[in-house]
């Protein structure tokens, strides 16, 4: 059993733009973004079916949703002292820029981090054959083009830290998984890549 974290990121930020939701695009096609076509409103919706399936599999969630990334990680390192076993962070996106891959970024300094990243790339191959870039497995740095991704998990401590990318939001082709269906296939690959890396 381990203790997993789910953080949907691009919420709950006190004092931020209205706007701020993260990526967003045109999904349905009616010409204007709308609430539930942005970032922020997509990535819950994988999070429920993640932590739906590791409850099933005997793991331990916690959700967060607020607060600067930085207060975040304080709590779940606070959440986790005296916890024993294996224990990991999601920091939960969704990518735009129009690539066609999808990325699990783990922390540079973590020596389990590429096992974590390989299980889940494994398993969102097999769940998400849309994805026809692949699911490409990075180490997140603080002095390189991956410095984004590493200031969302850069403050955990003990527990394993991923920024989870799945698609792309403004990829014709990943619209698919964007539906509940498809969220619902993410969550449940998420899950089951974590949980094979858990079991060893």
């Amino acid at each position: 059993m381990a203790l997993i974290f789910l953080d949907r990121q691009h919420a709950g930020k006190p004092g931020r733009k209205a706007s701020d939701r993260g990526a967003e695009a045109d999904l349905d096609g009616d010409g204007k973004i709308e609430v539930h076509e942005r970032e922020a409103m997509l990535t819950p919706k994988y999070l429920l079916n993640a932590e739906e399936r590791l409850l099933e599999l005997g793991h331990d969630v916690i959700t967060l949703s607020d607060g600067w990334y930085s207060e975040r990680h304080d709590r779940v390192n606070r959440y986790s002292e005296g916890v024993s076993g294996s224990k990991v962070y999601v920091a939960a996106h969704l990518n735009a820029g129009g690539g066609n891959y999808g990325a699990v970024f783990y922390d540079s300094r973590s020596s389990s981090g590429p096992k974590l990243a390989q299980q889940i790339a494994l398993k969102m191959k097999n769940a998400c054959p849309e994805i026809d870039g692949g699911i490409k497995t990075i180490p997140a740095k603080p002095d390189d083009w991956t410095v984004h991704a590493h200031n969302t998990i850069r403050g955990v401590g003990s527990p394993v830290a991923i920024c989870f990318e799945p698609c792309f939001i403004d990829n014709d082709t990943h619209k698919v998984l964007l539906t509940e269906s498809g969220l619902s296939r993410i969550g449940i690959a998420l899950a089951e890549g974590i949980h094979n890396w858990a079991e060893g």
